[in-house]
């Protein structure tokens, strides 16, 4: 049966339970044409065009690297000479051609490679350019040109050759709230020289965009299509547009490589999509998200589906396990802080889901690395939020692994097995979402807090959403530790994480900002820990 428009006529969407649903989005969309159609967007372009006669500087959202490997990188940029407005400003109907050069030194007198990418208008005109046959373990610069504009330099780096025990250097970072505060603290990471930098979650959040009491300054001339909460693909575009024209951002992705993770805010707070309206507006938020990382042609999303989990390797020093906590989760428990249950041990019950949670399983059982590390979106760790000393039964955040408890005995009993098997000497977490520095041990019984650690996770402060530095407030938070002895430290700063990593030791410096409501105040080193090779203890350093 055909309809007017002369394509095959489909089920609604109405019709189908929310499995039906999210399994007739996938079936429509292998490709670019299913993701076209979930965001409502045209599914094809036409051939490429010499491009634009007439173009104002497109460079305006930055460059950006990501996804290191030895022999490769991703090089990432979008065309958007007007980045706030639709579209970003442009007026093409056609493909783009963007050039770009990878060189072994600032001025380009050493290019190795270089080539012409097509910037599409269902995209974007974002381009991802995934730059293979380069060397290991090497520096390397990298710009763009369109329409007679060249991009500014940016540095990248490869990862070092398998076996390596090159020492690294890398930050993790997570919930950057525009109108909570100011990005000083990208500015701050951009001087740190690093290897690259783990984005955990929470890169854009999804509320309007209106003046807080407590937070940056918004501009007076902000237009309003950047304003409203997202729900729409253009909304999410005009978001990401808004957050990466900012200029410590821009510094940022410059001078590393950055392997990035989503968390709920990139879609919407706690989504768990079900119906239409949802999975549509989960697939508008999945396509933006892709097309403004520096990520490969396998995390494309497939209608409101993407596999963004994936495992990058450091020689033989580290092996990142990136994990994705939030896509395929069973459903919550209800409400937020739930005491124990059988609900909340039911075995069918999963973090990560099936397929994710034994891949990260067989990856730990398998690894040859001195460090195993886990960047991912929410606290692993046991914590008990009682808000008392005094006896009582514990409670637990719903949201965290503690409310998918077999899920998180699953993943321990996995850490164990790997361990006494010789596979995984150090396991450590690395997690963002919750706008506060956590540093806990991992006990090894769930039902023990104060049993034998089997690994460490360590929580980044957020960028800007914990807002300014609250005294009271922090001292409040100092239950978490009282409470948990294997929580060893709690803050609520704004900052994010550096890290130190050699084969003998993981050196973490948590770096903070006192008032993110003022863009000159200073960020500084705020507390610094240590583990030691083989030990799965935190001390402070």
């Amino acid at each position: 049966m055909v309809n007017r428009t002369g394509s095959k006529d489909v089920p609604s969407l109405s019709r189908l339970d929310p499995f039906d649903r999210r399994r007739f989005l996938l079936a429509v969309g292998g490709g670019a044409a299913a993701v076209a159609f979930a965001v409502q967007q045209p599914a094809h372009a036409g051939p490429p065009s010499p491009g634009p006669k007439k173009l104002d500087y497109p460079f305006t959202l930055g460059v950006a690297s990501g996804d290191p490997l030895p022999d490769s990188v991703v090089l990432w940029t979008r065309l958007a000479p007007q980045p706030l407005a639709p579209a970003g400003g442009m007026t093409a109907l056609r493909p783009v051609p963007v050039a770009w050069q990878v060189a072994t030194d600032q001025r380009f007198s050493r290019v190795v490679r270089s080539g012409v990418a097509q910037a599409t208008p269902e995209y974007a005109f974002s381009v991802h350019v995934d730059v293979r046959g380069l060397r290991a373990g090497t520096d390397y610069w990298y710009r763009f040109s369109c329409g007679g504009h060249v991009s500014e330099p940016a540095r990248t780096r490869t990862a070092p050759a398998p076996g390596a025990m090159t020492p690294l250097r890398f930050a993790f970072a997570s919930c950057m709230n525009y109108r909570a505060g100011y990005f000083q603290t990208m500015t701050d990471m951009a001087a740190q020289d690093l290897d690259v930098v783990f984005f955990l979650g929470d890169y854009i959040y999804e509320y309007p965009v209106l003046q807080l009491a407590q937070g940056r300054q918004l501009p007076t001339d902000l237009p309003g299509e950047v304003v409203p909460e997202t729900t729409t693909l253009e909304q999410y575009r005009l978001r990401y547009a808004l957050y990466k024209s900012q200029p410590e951002l821009i510094q940022a992705h410059q001078v590393a490589p950055w392997a990035a993770m989503w968390d709920d805010h990139e879609v919407y707070n706690d989504y768990e999509a079900t119906t239409e309206e949802q999975l549509l507006r989960q697939a508008a938020a999945y396509r933006a998200y892709w097309e403004h990382m520096p990520l490969r042609r396998p995390q494309l999303p497939r209608g409101p589906e993407a596999r963004l989990y994936r495992r990058l390797g450091y020689g033989g020093l580290a092996q990142f396990d990136m994990l994705d906590a939030r896509q395929y989760r069973s459903p919550e428990l209800t409400p937020a802080t739930i005491p124990d249950s059988p609900a909340r041990r039911d075995p069918a019950r999963s973090m990560l889901g099936g397929e994710q949670e034994r891949w990260f399983a067989r990856g730990l059982a398998t690894s040859r690395a001195r460090w195993n590390l886990v960047p991912q979106g929410v606290l692993m760790a046991l914590v008990n939020t009682v808000n008392t000393t005094e006896p009582r039964p514990a409670t637990y955040s719903a949201g965290n692994w503690d409310g998918y408890q077999a899920s998180q005995k699953r993943v321990f009993d996995a850490v164990a097995g790997a361990r006494r098997s010789g596979a995984l000497r150090n396991f450590v977490v690395l997690t963002g979402d919750v706008h506060c520095g956590y540093v806990s041990e991992l006990p090894s019984n769930l039902d023990d807090p104060t049993s034998e650690p089997l690994g460490t996770e360590f929580t980044s402060l957020s960028i800007t959403s914990a807002q300014d530095f609250n005294p009271q407030a922090n001292e409040a938070r100092q239950i978490r530790t009282a409470v948990n002895p294997q929580m060893k430290w709690a803050d609520l700063h704004c900052g994010y994480v550096t890290a130190e990593l050699t084969s003998q030791r993981l050196l973490l410096d948590y770096r903070a900002v006192d008032r993110v409501s003022r863009p000159d105040d200073p960020v500084y080193s705020l507390r610094r820990f240590v583990v030691e090779d083989g030990s799965s203890r935190v001390h402070v350093a």
